[in-house]
């Protein structure tokens, strides 16, 4: 998502410096990859990898970190992911930037940022420093306000900026795509994705002879884990495992199916690209899923299990009827979200327009 909003930075003239939490995961040449150059987009790290030692130092120190890294006075200072970026950004003293606070995920399910905080008074308190607090969905929105009780009114939701017209041309900047039809999964490899739910489903379509391709696509903690789990179920020939890279959307070609196993999601930010790309949908169950595919009409949702998981996945080999249904519903969805696109870059233009500052 944050790579689909730097170009509307880079319009407004502002020079960005980004800062990482770790120096690690996937490394992105941005003068390469983006065209931008190095006066409009510097990159930082504040720790050089992830440690417990560090994660408490962000958490009992917090101010103390913001001031050994920030040493210039921006005019936006935005906190792009919850718990401690969230919460160093918040002890800030520069009383004329304009502070925006980013949520993505849906606490009620995945209130991972608890863990940089002592209490749900003291996440708000961090909250309540920010002029601007910006969700990816409507039911992250919902989510947030059921698990921190606030009456904050600087709420607003901006959906990504993915249209069809992006997509298909990300896909053509390469020319290579996968042969033969394939099922395709673009995640992290952490547990809230769900990724042993699809091994699990894949199981169940081999044991029913069924001949299939699944590439996932991503990089994260449990790489080893879900490697591990796909040689013990026998799948080394049917899932293939392919490294994050900054523009996945050349993997949408030869596509049979999209899909997303995750246990929960607050948007699902690839199943919006899928449909963009007018590749059909299978989705487990969650409220980001029903907000995505507007409750079945642009997808199939099915019931969050491997054994419901693997049955849409083999309707949609076997069955050319189901198939072309979950395509025209791929290509409604595409209309939907290309409709959305202007709306959410009008409010992302208010919201990192100037600022007045004195």
């Amino acid at each position: 998502m944050l790579l689909r909003i730097l170009p509307i930075f880079i319009s407004f003239g502002y020079k960005i410096d980004l800062y990482l939490l770790y120096n690690y995961g996937m490394h992105i040449d941005f003068e390469f990859d983006f065209g931008y150059n190095t006066d409009q987009l510097a990159l930082f790290s504040i720790f050089p990898y992830k440690t417990n030692g560090y994660k408490q130092l962000m958490k009992s120190e917090p101010q103390k970190v913001y001031y050994s890294v920030i040493n210039d006075t921006y005019d936006i200072e935005i906190a792009f992911q919850e718990s401690y970026a969230t919460k160093i950004i918040s002890t800030s003293q520069n009383k004329k930037s304009k502070k925006i606070a980013w949520v993505h995920s849906n606490f009620q399910e995945y209130h991972f940022s608890a863990n940089a905080y002592d209490s749900d008074e003291e996440e708000l308190n961090a909250y309540s420093k920010f002029d601007q607090i910006v969700f990816c969905s409507e039911s992250a929105k919902n989510a947030f306000d059921k698990t921190l009780k606030n009456n904050f009114r600087n709420k607003e939701v901006i959906y990504s900026l993915t249209d069809s017209a992006y997509c298909k041309e990300c896909a053509r900047q390469y020319q290579h795509q996968v042969r033969g039809s394939h099922f395709l999964v673009l995640s992290r490899y952490s547990p809230q994705k769900g990724l042993d739910r699809l091994i699990k489903a894949a199981r169940l379509l081999k044991d029913c002879n069924i001949l299939f391709k699944i590439i996932i696509v991503g990089n994260g903690e449990l790489e080893h884990d879900i490697r591990e789990m796909i040689t013990a179920y026998d799948l080394i020939n049917e899932v293939y495992m392919a490294p994050a890279v900054p523009n996945p959307f050349p993997y949408f070609k030869n596509c049979i199916s999209y899909v997303s196993p995750s246990y929960t999601e607050s948007f699902g930010l690839a199943m919006q690209e899928a449909l963009c790309m007018h590749v059909p949908v299978i989705a487990c169950d969650t409220p980001g899923t029903r907000e995505v595919l507007k409750n079945g009409l642009f997808g199939e949702i099915v019931e969050p299990s491997e054994y419901a998981l693997a049955d849409a996945m083999k309707k949609c080999i076997l069955d050319s009827d189901y198939k072309n249904i979950l395509c025209k519903k791929a290509d409604n969805g595409a209309d939907y979200w290309d409709k959305w696109v202007s709306i959410s870059k009008e409010k992302l233009e208010t919201l990192l327009s100037p600022y007045p500052r004195i």
